[in-house]
């Protein structure tokens, strides 16, 4: 397994919240596991597709 870099480690501290269930859809609050992993799924999803858009050419 790679090494993870630095950069992001200071990105997951710096953008993924502590778990809390309230931000899971109600079918998974009682799977927290799987909530939370979905949960910073899409918010890393989300995150890779600002940063594509902010590095196209206008």
């Amino acid at each position: 397994m790679q090494e993870i870099p630095e950069v992001v480690e200071l990105l997951y501290h710096a953008w993924v919240p502590a778990p809390d269930p309230r931000q899971w859809p109600e079918e998974l609050e009682r799977d927290p596991v799987r909530g939370y992993g979905l949960f910073c799924f899409y918010q890393g999803l989300s995150l890779a597709l600002q940063l594509g858009e902010a590095c196209r050419p206008d």
